[in-house]
């Protein structure tokens, strides 16, 4: 009997983390670039119920579920245009490389919505919102000019822009398995392999790209998601209701 409230208990915990994903979703439907995570599910352990651990019976009883991974779905969107010489969007697959000027730590990213930014050294970069250096196809910093009464005249820098160097776009064999970081970054891991140089890729200027978070998907999801959660819930309340009759009759 203790095993019921066992599996109830953490088949709850894991439909609770998967509403937090859904959740995650739908709060990002408007986030540049943003792309919808899914909870992924692993049986755990099994044991048998006549016979000893380790002997392989077809008499088996489950000890419940729990979420193994969060998989990101790469999949792109569609664009929209800004008209913001600074903004950029990647048609088809690929990341923009950015650097934390704190660690130099380099990131990926699909969101381009970059801005002129001063540093100590009275240089224009190009940046990510945060602050992030966006790197070019060399993985350089993209310095868009020193500020100057030119700059303080065209303050949307339009004129520098057309002659900086465009940010690179780089793409991976393996994507599944990329650490979420936050703000819309991407670390590599060991298995994603190294960042590959994607010289044919389309970069379209002036445009961001949308979030790819489908919310009539999502609504099923969440649905689906609630009821698992309250049968959880129910089955330990019906475990606790056989515990109480069976304690009564002692």
């Amino acid at each position: 009997m203790d095993i019921s409230f066992y599996t109830a208990g953490v088949g709850a915990k894991a439909h609770q983390s998967k509403l937090d994903v859904i959740g995650n979703n739908i709060a990002n439907v408007n986030t540049t670039a943003y792309k919808a995570q899914n909870a992924g599910f692993v049986d755990l352990l099994y044991s048998n119920i006549r016979d000893t651990a380790g002997t392989n019976t077809s008499l088996k009883v489950g000890s419940g579920t729990r979420v193994e991974k969060t998989d990101i779905n790469f999949e792109g969107s569609g664009v929209q245009a800004t008209d913001n010489p600074t903004d950029y969007a990647i048609i088809g697959s690929g990341f923009f490389a950015v650097q934390d000027p704190a660690t130099n730590e380099v990131y990926y990213t699909r969101d381009g919505s970059f801005q002129r930014s001063l540093r100590n050294d009275g240089e224009f970069y190009l940046t990510t919102a945060n602050g992030e250096l966006v790197l070019d196809k060399n993985f350089e910093q993209i310095k868009t000019g020193k500020e100057d009464a030119e700059d303080k005249e065209n303050t949307d820098g339009k004129d520098r822009m057309e002659s900086m160097a465009e940010p690179g776009i780089f793409d991976f064999k393996i994507k599944d398995g990329m650490l979420l970081k936050g703000d819309n970054l991407y670390q590599p891991v060991a298995k994603n392999g190294q960042p590959v140089l994607q010289e044919d890729a389309k970069l379209q200027n002036a445009c961001l790209e949308l979030s790819n978070v489908e919310v009539s998907d999502q609504m099923v999801k969440l649905i689906e998601a609630q009821r698992a959660y309250s049968m959880s819930l129910k089955m330990v309340q019906t475990s606790n209701e056989i515990e109480e009759v069976i304690n009564s009759l002692r």
